[in-house]
């Protein structure tokens, strides 16, 4: 049996973590990942083991020393703290993994950066474009030509129609629905369930049908 090339770390311990942890299984099973999986980083002191996950805590995050086969994914739901762990591992020469579920559809014409995630039955259309670390989750739809910032995160179910823009730590929370050729700016986040047909400017927090603005905080 060959050796896998890669040592794969899921940073975060908790339920997002073990589901990307079993997505990385899958794919491994499946033959769309050269890897062995390694364990668990994260600062807190979740238990993963005993809720039945086997993978094992690797320690803190920053006591993590990447050797050259290692490779990093990122398991934390919220965008900030995305962006934020990833400039953590990067400072210390950290490599990341890009995951695709087996069960997702990427288009070929597609580009995914660093440390992305794909998860089962979500789907990424021809010439879109998720930046690093940014999640597209299960049963989301990323439309044609779209660009989804890094660190941003797509909820269960919420579709981006095609030529949406997402800049960078965005939250699309689960079933909400972004109109063809809307805006969002940086660190936004549209509510649950909401439909937006406006630009969503930096910062905001759009909600309901048709989505009305206001300021997060």
């Amino acid at each position: 049996m060959n050796t896998p090339h890669i040592t794969l770390w899921i940073v975060g311990a908790g339920g997002f973590g073990r589901e990307v942890a079993a997505y990385a299984q899958d794919a491994i099973d499946a033959g769309h990942l050269d890897a062995r999986l390694a364990g668990f980083l994260d600062d807190t002191d979740a238990d993963p083991q005993s809720l039945g996950c086997p993978l094992a805590m690797g320690g803190p995050i920053d006591a993590f020393r990447p050797q050259h086969q290692d490779r990093v994914i990122i398991a934390v739901g919220e965008p900030s703290d995305r962006a934020a762990i990833a400039a953590r591992l990067e400072a210390v020469g950290a490599h990341f993994a890009t995951l695709v579920h087996p069960l997702a559809y990427v288009s070929t014409r597609a580009t995914l950066g660093p440390g992305v995630i794909v998860a089962p039955f979500a789907t990424v259309g021809p010439h879109a474009m998720v930046e690093a670390h940014a999640v597209v989750n299960t049963h989301a739809g990323i439309g044609h030509d779209c660009r989804i910032g890094a660190a941003s995160v797509i909820a269960p179910h919420a579709v981006l129609n095609g030529w949406v823009v997402a800049e960078a730590m965005v939250l699309v929370g689960s079933s909400a629905v972004v109109t063809a050729r809307i805006g969002l700016g940086a660190g936004c986040k549209v509510a649950a369930g909401s439909v937006v047909y406006s630009p969503v400017p930096a910062g905001a927090l759009a909600i309901g049908n048709p989505a009305r603005l206001s300021r997060l905080g």
